[in-house]
């Protein structure tokens, strides 16, 4: 996402929300949902919790940029996800330590090889940062900034895998909060409104991109339950790349609003 990492590639946006640069026009089968490791699911003082009774307490993004092999952050470029009330005002973030990520077992990724400088600097598989490092950066309010010189901050390439994160307090700290019906989700992704923010430079490409959100319950980690969210609002400053919302619509692009039913 820097400015001399994001260089932008052309793409026709159907009115369903096609992913740029991908290589399909659908997540690939077995690419949707990935779960998190039993273990995972151990109590710890800010880490990942299980709730009863089996709400939903974990935030599924599922980047569908794959193959956006241009620049040294490909995929979704996640700051941060915020859970909010019917109004908008913020109940919290993503819970500190909670953070999981899985590569796509399809495939589908860059290599570094591939990526700009060939290093894909802000994704797992960089040769800059460790992946603990990078999927730490999604946890807690936004913070990610893109410089003009030097490494930026505050983001995670997601390179055709998926985060899995829980909602901790507005500081990020925990518990683990459950998700309710009627609440609302933004995911900051690095997008055109990093630049309206001040938090990258106008030179900056910042290409919004497209992700999937579902929600997923902590019980029975080999069979958990999902549930599939609708993007309800995108950024007015994204409006030149991404195309208008569609009924049927389930990808966000760049910085996005969804709704739990």
């Amino acid at each position: 996402m820097s400015k001399d990492s994001k260089i932008g590639f052309s793409c026709v946006l159907a009115l369903g929300l096609v992913a740029c640069g991908s290589n399909t026009t659908d997540v690939p089968d077995g690419a949707t949902t990935y779960y998190p490791p039993a273990d995972a699911y151990v109590s710890t003082p800010d880490g990942p919790a299980t709730v009863a009774p089996d709400p939903y307490v974990w935030v599924v993004i599922q980047d569908t940029e794959q193959k956006a092999c241009s620049t040294n952050g490909p995929g979704s470029d996640i700051d941060a996800v915020e859970l909010a009330d019917a109004n908008r005002v913020p109940l919290g973030y993503g819970l500190k330590n909670s953070a999981i990520y899985t590569a796509n077992p399809q495939g589908n990724a860059c290599e570094n090889s591939d990526c700009k400088g060939g290093n894909c600097k802000y994704a797992a598989n960089g040769t800059t940062f460790t992946e603990a490092d990078l999927v730490s950066r999604t946890e807690g309010p936004p913070d990610a900034v893109v410089k003009a010189v030097g490494d930026d901050v505050g983001y995670f390439s997601l390179n055709a895998g998926t985060l899995q994160i829980q909602i901790g307090d507005t500081t990020g700290a925990g518990p683990a909060q459950p998700i309710k019906s009627g609440d609302l989700l933004q995911v900051y992704e690095v997008d055109q409104t990093y630049i309206t923010s001040d938090n990258a430079p106008a030179t900056c490409v910042c290409q919004p991109e497209h992700y999937t959100v579902t929600l997923q319950t902590a019980v029975n980690a080999a069979q958990p339950s999902t549930l599939q969210l609708t993007p309800i609002e995108l950024a007015d400053d994204n409006a030149t790349t991404c195309a208008a919302l569609a009924l049927d619509s389930t990808e966000g692009c760049g910085t996005t609003w969804f709704v739990v039913p």
